[in-house]
């Protein structure tokens, strides 16, 4: 195992450290990690960062063993606390009290938040982590290189036992709660060995816990049960456990989550969702053969479906490696996180009329346009209640919301999750482009600011785009549009490409650092929500900006007119998130036209300075459109207006 550890270092660590960050929580496996570096590899270990957060919520004796590592490697710490505080009087102040702060926005601010401006403050190029393969079922396959995400999981081949016995034979320091027995007459739940007063005996060992006997363990006469502390988070969430259990069990208690967010949240601008791109294209022919010969049912998906599986398979939909299963589902519909506790904006699903026959188990085939696309690995099968759904996610369950109403009348009763394994990635009747060929354009070391629209771009839309790539010094400006299915009098995707294509060709010349890709996505019109889904999708394929403009993904009520949403709502959702998702939310007022001289300006400047505003509603433009009537050279490109014009009545959805 040292062997293989130092292998990995060699090939993966810099000669001096630099721009190396290990994330330590001064558990053993960490100061294990800290000894062997000393032994191996002292010039490494001098110039790397050792980082640390203090939640002001850990145990007393952490930061005692934190002392005793410090001064016996010779290596200080990284220290980071809870933004704008340094006691826990402090931090109760400012962010509440610990158990009634949701788990994710506790996870935020004490972890995830301060981990992030400690490795801005490093400059972070390599991230190490004492994680093991035996922690969890989630660790099995870990690797010990992550090219992806740059990270070194050295320590991923040992054991717990392994780990102890490095301990011993050479003195490393390790937290004294695991020098304590718990013995009781009955089990205590683990939900409940966090409170005070427990029926139980704490009873002191004078050494850790793996080596004393059962004897000394379970005492004389023998208690029923015997539990110790195998590690040490946060004392609200971390629970002594039985001695045979993996560590982890007793981590992360009356969560639903089973990793530290340093893990699965922390994020810097420009990496994709959960750190890594997700590819579950198979490249192998003959897995790929075998996996749809297992298949026990095959669907046929329609355009919305196969724009999501595009999606995942692709990677725009990172972390995600499949449609969401029960669990994720309900998660995100509730609290619009992943089980892990990431953002995620909206449900993802595979919707199906009819599961008779179909199992959890079951491997389904899925073709789109008579073409295998991928096998879904059916893990869940359940049928939703799509009123929560629509009240959480749309925000009314009014059938007014066309996208409710196709949720509740056209989309299927059941849903089916699981894994996928991508065979060919769907075909769409435009040139699409994947998060990895996006990445592959941008220049490394630029801003890349990201714009999503449903419509042709005009005008006013076009001045944005200037004003956005302008702000944003030396920046990339990615004009991402969605062009699959979207709601009724909306101009149809094929014909908006042809829209774009024509303005781009017309633009290029004078704006080389614009970038134009077509995102196969059904839109939900789901105001706040999709704007968040919109940025996921967005980092995912390399933006570090994101442009919400007014009323973005809203829609009105097929009865009244009526919006569902507020203006800026989308915007202050973004804003609201757009620390912990890396991505810096630029918002701008509407851009509208006062005449040749001033061109187009924001709309408060027109007020303020008193401009007569030129208007053309979108319903006018349509009209004009059919009519055949002039529409204006400020209110749009020429070169757009005539493709609409030759498209006809066929352009609109």
């Amino acid at each position: 195992k040292i062997d293989e550890f130092r292998k990995a270092v060699e090939q993966h660590l810099p000669a001096d450290g630099k721009r190396a960050v290990f994330a330590t929580a001064w558990l053993a496996t960490d100061n294990v990690f800290v000894a062997l570096m000393r032994e191996h590899f002292p010039e490494v270990l001098s110039g790397m960062n050792l980082v640390a957060i203090d939640t002001l919520h850990l145990f007393p004796t952490t930061l005692e063993c934190a002392k005793l590592v410090q001064e016996k490697y010779g290596k200080q710490a990284l220290w980071k606390k809870p933004d704008g505080v340094n006691t826990l009087d402090e931090f109760v102040a400012k962010y509440g009290d610990c158990e009634e702060m949701d788990s994710a926005d506790f996870d935020f601010v004490s972890k995830v938040e301060p981990f992030q401006r400690a490795l801005a403050e490093c400059q972070k190029d390599i991230l190490i982590t004492g994680r093991r393969m035996d922690q969890a079922a989630q660790r099995i396959s870990l690797d010990l290189w992550e090219d992806g995400k740059r990270t070194l999981n050295p320590m991923a081949n040992f054991s717990w036992q392994d780990i102890v016995d490095y301990v011993d034979a050479n003195g490393v320091p390790v937290n004294e709660g695991h020098n304590f027995a718990y013995r009781c007459d009955t089990p205590i739940e683990a939900t409940q060995r966090h409170l005070p007063n427990l029926p139980w005996t704490k009873v002191p060992l004078g050494k850790p816990f793996w080596q004393a006997s059962a004897q000394e363990l379970q005492g004389k006469p023998a208690a029923a049960v015997t539990y110790v502390f195998k590690s040490f988070g946060d004392m609200h969430t971390t629970v002594p456990v039985l001695p045979h259990e993996s560590e982890r069990t007793g981590r992360f208690v009356r969560q639903a989550k089973t990793e530290c967010g340093i893990h699965t949240r922390t994020t810097s601008a420009g990496a994709p969702h959960g750190g890594n791109l997700v590819d579950l294209m198979v490249k192998d022919a003959a897995q790929a053969k075998s996996l749809v010969s297992a298949c026990v049912k095959t669907v046929e998906l329609n355009e919305r479906q196969a724009c999501d599986v595009f999606c995942l398979v692709n990677g725009a939909f990172s972390p995600l490696t499949g449609f969401m299963d029960e669990t994720a589902y309900n998660s995100v519909v509730k609290d619009m996180r992943l089980p892990e506790k990431q953002l995620f904006g909206l449900p993802v699903t595979l919707d199906q009329k009819d599961v008779t026959g179909l199992n959890a188990g079951d491997k389904v085939l899925l073709r789109y346009n008579n073409e295998d696309v991928a096998v879904l690995e059916a893990s869940s099968i359940w049928k939703p209640n799509k009123v929560v759904e629509a009240k959480e996610c749309y925000g009314t369950s009014s059938l007014e919301h066309p996208s409710v109403e196709s949720l509740v009348t056209e989309m299927g009763d059941f849903y089916v999750g699981g894994r996928l394994h991508g065979l060919s990635s769907p075909k769409f009747p435009y040139t699409v482009q994947t998060p990895a060929e996006v990445r592959a354009t941008l220049p490394e070391g630029k801003d890349v600011v990201a714009f999503q629209n449903r419509n042709p771009i005009h005008k006013a839309h076009f001045e944005l785009l200037k004003c956005a790539q302008q702000d944003v010094k030396d920046s990339i400006l990615l004009v991402h549009p969605t062009c699959g299915p979207t709601q009724p009098g909306d101009i149809d995707g094929v014909v908006r490409i042809g829209t774009y294509e024509a303005l781009k060709k017309e633009t290029a010349e004078e704006f080389p650092m614009f970038r134009w890709a077509y995102l196969p996505y059904s839109m939900k019109m789901a105001g706040p929500r999709e704007a968040l889904q919109h940025m996921i999708i967005r980092k995912n394929f390399g933006a570090t900006h994101f442009i919400i403009g007014r009323d973005m993904a809203g829609t009105k009520s097929t009865i009244t007119g009526d919006d569902f949403y507020g203006a800026y709502d989308a915007q202050e959702t973004g804003k609201k998130f757009s620390s912990e998702l890396g991505v810096t939310v630029t918002h701008y007022e509407n851009m509208v036209y006062v005449g040749p001289e001033e061109g187009y300006v924001q709309e408060s400047i027109a007020k303020a300075k008193g401009f007569k505003v030129a208007k053309l509603s979108g319903t006018e433009f349509r009209r004009r459109l059919r009519a055949g009537e002039e529409i204006p050279e400020w209110f749009a490109f020429k070169s757009v207006v005539d493709i609409l014009r030759k498209a006809g009545d066929s352009a609109f959805c």
